[in-house]
């Protein structure tokens, strides 16, 4: 505090002297020098008297009075007289002084009782003062701290605080303006200074806010804007202010702030990004080419435009990904991701769905030409061979078109239809285009459902193992089972596998489904043999999907590694037709496959290659002679016959052999007497979920009679 401190001693003295004026005793004063002469009057009166009887008392008696007995009477009379006049005068001049004393004395006290009073204000006064001079220290005080906090505020805070008067134009900005701006201080001297810093596209935006606020629209002014930077480049702030009325409502007064949230907004953009696009091709998602697709056709209603979807998945992108690695997977897809943006048309826009799916979305289309001319390009740009990391790999891609309006209004239902039509080039042929048709085939359809569905149904838990035993009827007990998967969609619900495996094997979702296959029955013969049940072999069968799967052979070691199955209880099955895509490969894997102590059962014998020579070059242990020669066996000759031989070359290169299919007593008995001794069908018992072929056969041994 600068200001000068307060002399309480010098304010009593002026007081005083004030108050002594004013009560106007100058005369007590006067009456003092009075009193003190008094003794000198009265000595001065007396010697005056005394002298003038001494000098003419005599000589007045001496003319007056001649006889001497008188004059000597006289005389004593004149002495008499002389006391008591002398005592007279002493009375008076002495009264005289005590009624001027008393009355000064009077006068005194009572003045002295004023001083007193007055002395007493005085204090009262005083204490009043120091009071006051305490509270305005105090409040001083207060005023000094919270104008430090003030400033430690503005000096601290991110914010520049600004007021501008509309009446005068005055403008205050803090300090940290120029911070925010790069300018100097001195040169935002008024709000339209600053309004001047405001980006051109965000400038009629700042006026139009400041404008409805100022015009009562909104409660306060909020914007959040684009600036220009001194130091170059931009930044991005969120002015805040509220604007003080007079009585008339008029707006005098606008205070507010000035934040610097180019860092939010930074935050806010790597967000968006994350939200709204593909991190490994930094090309759009599917959330924000479902907004975009939604806003155009809201928009295409009111002009009657067109636009087009169309649907690209890679072909062959699932054995790129399972043979090279997903590194390599994933170079191919920003490989992808750029050709598609190099040959879409300006204003369209191209987004990465998932996995290799891609969505292009062309607005404004003028007839259906125009979408022949692109897709070619973009098949030109994809059906080619690409360079990744040192390897070349050739792609192709299939894509399905459709259209708004003429294949539907709403989002998903376009999705859906360019989705149909891309899978309809798929099954044409690939590596084309195909418009989405209201007339397309029911199977089309079914297959892309059925798909969809297949790549859910592992995340759903939607697979189940069924088990079918197989019967060694000279023993008469149970010889293993066959594991066969059951499929039960939530959506489509119970689906042959002979409808679903197709489609996982072109789609390549066998080689996932099979190794959770594979798995599953190893972990259900670990816990039947500890349980103690007595079977030979669990058979899972095999793709060809899976035998052509580079990693097949390590995906297999891992999962024993996993689930510590003791391989002699457990079968893989396999197809002529597998073996015959490339025999000598197959052949190998095979025998490395045995090594590891699987058996390996050739399933379907006889409708294939059936022959002696490559049958003595496999590494099986087990012909499983198919249902087709087995359904008229008891009646039909030729196939008995044919029966019979499959059954004699077995026995002769020292092979098990199992009949499927077996539903009567009779083709059991023709079977058993051709040394045919182990039987699987619906005779004994179909397929059946694994707790109930625990309860069933495994807890009581039990075989269906068939003598």
């Amino acid at each position: 505090m600068n200001e000068k401190k307060i002399d309480l001693n010098k304010i009593a003295k002026k007081q005083l002297k004030a108050n002594i004026e004013l009560l106007n005793i100058d005369w007590l004063f006067k009456d003092d020098v009075a009193l003190k002469n008094m003794p000198l009057k009265v000595t001065i009166v007396y010697a005056l008297i005394s002298g003038f009887w001494i000098l003419f008392s005599d000589r007045i008696l001496n003319i007056l009075i001649e006889n001497k007995s008188l004059m000597v009477r006289m005389q004593s009379i004149k002495g008499w007289s002389y006391a008591l006049i002398s005592s007279f005068i002493i009375y008076f001049l002495i009264n005289e002084f005590t009624k001027k004393s008393k009355a000064s004395s009077h006068t005194i006290k009572e003045n002295y009782q004023e001083i007193q009073a007055t002395y007493e204000q005085l204090i009262a006064a005083q204490e009043e003062l120091r009071a006051q001079f305490d509270e305005l220290n105090e409040k001083q005080a207060i005023i000094e701290k919270s104008e430090e906090r003030y400033k430690l505020a503005l000096e601290g805070a991110n914010d520049a605080i600004f007021e501008v008067d509309l009446i005068t134009k005055e403008f205050f900005s803090s300090d940290k303006i120029s911070d925010i701006t790069g300018y100097d201080k001195d040169d935002i001297t008024s709000l339209e200074d600053l309004i001047k810093l405001v980006a051109d596209e965000d400038r009629k935006i700042a006026i139009d806010d400041f404008n409805n606020h100022i015009n009562g629209k909104t409660l306060y002014y909020q914007s959040s804007l684009k600036i220009k930077y001194n130091g170059g480049g931009d930044k991005w702030v969120l002015i805040r202010g509220k604007c003080l009325r007079n009585k008339n409502g008029l707006a005098t007064k606008v205070s507010g702030s000035v934040t610097d949230i180019s860092g939010q907004k930074d935050f806010e953009n790597k967000i968006n990004k994350l939200k709204y696009y593909d991190i490994l091709t930094d090309i759009p998602n599917r959330k924000l080419f479902i907004n975009t697709l939604e806003s155009e056709i809201i928009k295409a209603k009111d002009k009657e435009a067109k636009h087009a979807v169309l649907f690209i998945d890679l072909d062959n992108f699932k054995e790129i990904n399972d043979t090279l690695g997903h590194d390599y997977g994933d170079e191919l897809l920003k490989n992808v991701a750029i050709a598609l943006k190099a040959s879409i048309r300006e204003g369209d826009l191209v987004s990465r769905v998932g996995g290799d799916e891609f969505f292009i979305l062309m607005k404004n289309i003028e007839d259906y030409s125009e979408i022949s001319c692109q897709c070619a390009k973009l098949l030109s740009s994809l059906n080619c061979e690409i360079s990744i990391v040192g390897k070349q790999v050739y792609t192709s891609a299939s894509i399905g078109i459709t259209v708004f309006p003429d294949d539907g209004y709403e989002t998903n239902i376009l999705l859906k239809n360019a989705d149909t039509a891309m899978y309809s080039s798929k099954y044409n042929g690939k590596a084309k285009y195909s418009f989405f048709n209201k007339n397309m085939s029911d199977i089309v359809v079914r297959r892309v459902e059925i798909e969809k569905g297949l790549r859910r149904a592992l995340e759903k838990n939607e697979f189940e193992i069924y088990y079918q035993p197989q019967i060694d009827i000279i023993n008469n007990k149970i010889k293993g089972f066959e594991a066969l998967l059951r499929w039960n969609s939530t959506e489509l619900g119970k689906i042959s596998p002979s409808e679903f495996i197709p489609v996982a094997e072109a789609s390549g979702l066998i080689i996932p489904m099979g190794d959770w296959i594979i798995k599953t029955v190893y972990l259900q013969n670990n816990l039947w043999k500890s349980k103690g049940y007595l079977y030979d072999t669990i058979a899972v069968n095999l793709s060809a999907v899976q035998l052509q799967n580079d990693k097949f052979e390590e995906n297999l070691k891992r999962i024993i590694t996993e689930t510590k199955v003791n391989t002699r209880f457990v079968e893989l099955e396999i197809t002529e037709s597998i073996l015959m895509k490339d025999f000598e490969k197959s052949i190998k894997l095979l025998t490395e496959i045995r090594d590891l102590g699987i058996k390996i059962a050739l399933d379907d014998f006889g409708t294939g290659y059936s022959s002696l020579s490559y049958l003595k070059q496999l590494p099986i242990n087990t012909l499983k002679i198919d249902k087709s020669f087995i359904d008229n066996i008891v009646t039909n000759e030729r196939e008995k016959a044919i029966v019979d031989g499959i059954i004699q070359l077995a026995q002769k290169i020292d092979l098990d052999v199992i009949a499927e299919g077996v539903e009567t007593k009779e083709q059991i008995k023709l079977l058993q007497s051709m040394g045919c001794n182990q039987i699987q069908g619906y005779y004994f018992s179909k397929p059946l979920p694994s707790d109930e072929i625990e309860e069933k056969f495994l807890k009581t041994n039990w075989i269906k009679p068939y003598n």
